[in-house]
């Protein structure tokens, strides 16, 4: 593993389990880690609800390619969790040593819904992997590439958001932005960004107030979502709910 001094300063944690893992995710998280030189750890979480559900005596596993359906258990779900496991960590060790990221990994047992941003002060990004049902759709349905951007006194979202516009740099985007107001230093920071960009940019405003009954309906059109972790930890907890697709929650 690669070590640098200034990534001391900043770390970007990457979780992940058996049904969100993505190249596309790792990526994206190792570009995070890049823009601020810092530490990129990768967690991958061994989910307890879904051991539970292999365990029981009725739980069948259905193949995608054949519809066949064969029966499970604990350790046959075990060993599928571990050999996911294997390939987060060998694209971790791909991606990070292509930009020289300092980086670690760690496998954890727990639920996926309680592993909440760490209280660590150098933890500035964590990057929640996208679910399969989200990876799986194609190109063209989800052109343009639709950003969810919910600010709420944070430092580091504009540099999030330059990550994930740079990685768009060749699509359309729609950038919807919550809780900021005209004139305040985001938005002024977002209509540089939108400058710069050209007409490629489209810029949509979504208030705050009914907030989560509008991600209700929104929430599986978004390719990528920017959220504070300063948010209530009540409210953090419904947007999650609503989003399918991989978010990066900000200091």
């Amino acid at each position: 593993m690669m070590a640098s001094d200034n990534s001391r300063q900043h770390s970007v944690v990457l979780t992940a389990d058996v049904g969100s893992y993505s190249i596309t995710t790792v990526s994206l998280a190792v570009q995070i880690a890049a823009s601020m030189n810092a530490r990129l750890r990768g967690l991958f979480i061994e989910d307890e609800d879904l051991l539970q559900v292999a365990g029981l005596p009725i739980t069948r596993e259905i193949s995608l390619t054949t519809a066949r359906e064969r029966p499970t258990s604990v350790d046959q779900m075990q060993r599928s969790m571990r050999s996911v496991a294997r390939q987060f960590e060998q694209a971790l060790k791909q991606e990070a040593g292509a930009l020289q990221i300092a980086w670690s990994f760690d496998y954890v047992r727990g639920r996926a819904r309680d592993m909440g941003m760490p209280h660590g002060a150098d933890v500035t990004y964590m990057v929640l992997s996208q679910p399969v049902s989200h990876r799986l759709r194609s190109r063209l349905e989800r052109a343009p590439c639709r950003i969810l951007l919910i600010a709420n006194e944070s430092q580091h979202q504009k540099q999030a958001l330059e990550v994930v516009l740079d990685r768009s740099s060749h699509e359309q985007v729609e950038l919807t932005l919550v809780g900021e107001k005209p004139g305040a230093k985001l938005s002024t920071e977002i209509a540089q960004l939108r400058a710069d960009k050209g007409g490629a940019l489209k810029l949509n405003a979504l208030s705050r107030e009914r907030l989560l009954d509008q991600l209700a309906l929104l929430g599986s059109g978004f390719d990528c979502a920017i959220i504070s972790r300063h948010e209530k930890p009540e409210v953090l907890a419904q947007i999650l709910k609503t989003l399918s697709c991989p978010i990066i929650l900000v200091a």
